[in-house]
């Protein structure tokens, strides 16, 4: 059986060309492979939409199609680096064209007007999958019935499984860009087309009710995980609703003024008009209801075996390890080095940098922070006895690494100059790279943990503690369960709301560092302070006695750490698209 891209379609001059992007098909004549054995199949051919839905197997093609336009972590972003290089938790060093981070971010050069043109940027309006993603969507939804060889229960979970598609891209472009054109159905070329851009609560309750709508029909647990892992479950539409919520609570949205004034934020697109503290109840609610049920019906489940560094490192990097509730992938293995950008920009060009500032985050084994006169802290041993977590994120001196000790000071093998730009903040990267081998990152299974369990923990213990004006039992509980899994004791008792707000934000940044958390906790809550920091590497260098000198050294400035602006917060539409006419208004500051 051999199929082909479907007929192509004109693009209307009113909608995001991405929308009537071509559908294309996994084929091949062998049998067909499902799950990830699907993503290695040959290129598609072409059928026509009736054709598609005439067999079971060949609508789920094309919902698999939709699955593959969700976001990927290891793929490009910001033209080769990293979206945590915008972050205080990483720096970029990635020379020139090679770097949007230094390019258009720390330079402060990005405009509506480059948004049209380059694909430099965090997240694309056009050059993302979203749109492409959505269409294939609504194009299953509205055909999925006719499938003669499929039950209505089946039936019922492909089309659960298609609104999440939905869901996810209109989650993503929501923490992006506040209210959206809202796409409810599959455009087709001479369709009328009237897509005003949506106010923020308009836009929210679009996208929950997508997910309402699907939670139903969704299994708990896939059937045959070998082979369906990665397919949405009820436990992946619920977690997805309480980030979703959790986002909107916070006060990019929900709060007494703007985050800057503007014609968007006077319409209501990039705020909720006022601070509504019944959103972070809905956020709590949300996030608890997915706890409890996780903790009644089983199989999800924090990684936690007693062993900490390893658990930490199986949480987002072990597929169906029982945490991870939405994994999105490219294709089955990485065959090389150069597969995905991730692996060479940020583990040799220089995209994935730690900076001291997040080094220093990580406390002690026992708890403590660095500072605290207790911690058994020794600046001259600075990575003994530290939270497990550091290890399995940050390469640091003195490690074990790829069978021996890795070599932080200059001159040493992980970093052989000082303009070694794999190590030049004085830190390499080892989340997703391990021991960036054959045996580890390239050659292995990839994911991308999208959404982990953790998440949900530490999200329900923040909006608990915004609900009730400080921390509760409850809230102890669920930030405490993710420090237990890698042997920490408990967050100090008493804390004011202040203090444990600052100490749960703390712990998702070591939790979750470069997979795309830090970014959005930032800007949700407005923390222009973080921002503005100045940030820092360190120079090691080794003497001939066999000790150690340690140079803390400022990382190049970032024109918003001297000169910030909120708008900064969420990203610019593309000039082009604002001048189509079809309702977009961009937001403040990029006009």
């Amino acid at each position: 059986m051999i199929f082909k891209k479907m007929e192509k379609m004109n693009i209307l001059k009113y909608i995001p060309f991405s929308l009537f992007a071509l559908i294309t098909f996994l084929s091949g004549c062998e049998e067909l492979k499902i799950g990830d054995a699907a993503l290695e199949q040959p290129p598609s051919v072409s059928v026509t939409l009736d054709t598609v839905f005439t067999k079971l197997e060949y609508a789920e093609r094309l919902l698999f199609d939709g699955y593959k336009t969700l976001p990927y972590g290891l793929d490009d972003r910001l033209g080769g680096d990293i979206l945590e290089s915008l972050t205080d938790l990483c720096h970029s060093f990635l020379p020139g064209t090679g770097s949007g981070a230094n390019r258009f971010y720390y330079s402060g050069s990005l405009t509506a007007f480059l948004e049209d043109n380059h694909f430099e940027t965090k997240y694309g309006y056009l050059k993302e999958k979203s749109w492409q993603g959505i269409r294939i969507a609504w194009l299953f939804i509205e055909n999925v019935d006719k499938i003669p060889d499929a039950t209505p229960e089946y039936k019922s979970q492909l089309k659960a499984e298609a609104r999440i598609i939905i869901a996810l891209h209109y989650t993503d472009m929501f923490r992006n860009f506040g209210g959206l054109p809202w796409v409810n159905h599959a455009y087709y070329p001479d369709d009328p087309v009237e897509l005003p851009r949506l106010t923020v609560k308009q836009t929210l309750d679009s996208i929950i009710n997508q997910i309402n709508l699907a939670v139903p029909d969704l299994p708990w647990v896939v059937d045959d995980p070998n082979n369906w892992d990665g397919r949405f479950t009820k436990a992946s539409a619920l977690g997805l609703k309480a980030r979703l919520l959790l986002f909107a609570a916070s006060p990019l949205f929900n709060d007494d003024a703007p985050y800057m004034e503007g014609e968007a934020s006077q319409l209501h697109q990039t705020w909720f008009g006022s601070k509504d503290p019944v959103l972070w109840q809905e956020a709590a609610d949300a996030a608890i209801y997915l706890i409890n049920e996780v903790e009644s019906n089983g199989y999800y489940h924090l990684v936690n075996t007693g062993k900490p560094r390893q658990d930490f490192q199986d949480a987002y990097y072990k597929r169906g390890n029982g945490e991870v509730l939405i994994s999105t992938r490219r294709r089955f293995k990485s065959p090389n080095w150069n597969d995905y950008a991730f692996y060479k920009n940020a583990g040799d060009k220089g995209a994935g940098c730690p900076t001291q500032e997040y080094v220093d985050m990580f406390g002690m084994a026992n708890g403590l922070p660095i500072t605290d006169p207790n911690s058994g802290y020794d600046p001259d041993d600075p990575f003994a006895n530290r939270d497990p977590r550091l290890y399995e994120t940050v390469l640091v001196d003195g490690d074990s690494y790829q069978g021996r000790t890795a070599e932080l000071w200059i001159g040493g093998r992980e970093r052989p100059s000082v303009a070694y730009d794999g190590a030049r903040s004085g830190y390499g990267l080892r989340k997703f790279l391990l021991e960036r081998n054959n045996a580890t990152s390239v050659g292995s299974i990839v994911h991308w943990p999208y959404l982990r369990l953790a998440e949900i923990y530490l999200s329900a213990a923040e909006a608990l503690n915004e609900v009730n004006g400080g921390p509760t039992a409850e809230a102890y509980r669920y930030a405490n369960a993710v420090r237990e899994r890698v042997g920490l004791p408990g967050l100090p008792e008493n804390l004011s709301q202040e203090e444990f707000r600052e100490a749960v934000f703390e712990e998702r940044a070591k939790e979750f560092g470069f997979e795309e958390v830090r970014w959005y906790d930032l800007i949700r809550w407005k923390r222009a302070d973080i921002f503005q920091h100045i940030l820092h590497g360190e120079d090691l260098y080794k003497n001939a006695d066999g000790t150690y000198l340690r140079q803390k050294k400022e990382l190049p400035v970032r024109q918003w750490q001297v000169d910030w602006t909120p708008k900064w917060y969420l990203s610019a539409f593309p000039a082009n698209e604002i001048y189509k006419g079809y309702g977009l208004v961009q937001n403040p500051g990029w006009d």
